[in-house]
């Protein structure tokens, strides 16, 4: 039996290193904004993978990493709103 090895995938566009991304400047309201967008298109990308395997046009691998990429920018996205929330929660909490 021969198995034929799957290709690498890159990153997502737009998805650089921490290490290697320069510092942007604006708010963190415009960072968060940009972080749910790039989720919401990784989504739809994912969905766009999955809907092209099931029609038999797409490749089958590639839709399950992109499935996996895109859910683990929505559990980074929702940690990081649990814990803003939590943060706002507290300061609303102080006493002046």
């Amino acid at each position: 039996m021969n198995v034929q090895p799957i290709d690498a995938i890159g990153p997502l566009p737009g998805a650089d290193s921490p290490s290697t991304a320069a510092p942007k400047s604006g708010s963190f309201g415009d960072a968060l904004s940009a972080a749910i967008g790039g989720t919401a298109s990784a989504l739809d990308r994912a969905d766009d993978s999955a809907a092209g395997v099931a029609a038999g046009a797409g490749n089958i691998a590639e839709a399950s990493i992109t499935r996996a990429k895109a859910d683990a920018l929505l559990e980074i996205v929702s940690v990081t709103a649990a814990k803003v929330s939590a943060a706002l929660n507290s300061l609303l909490q102080t006493q002046i």
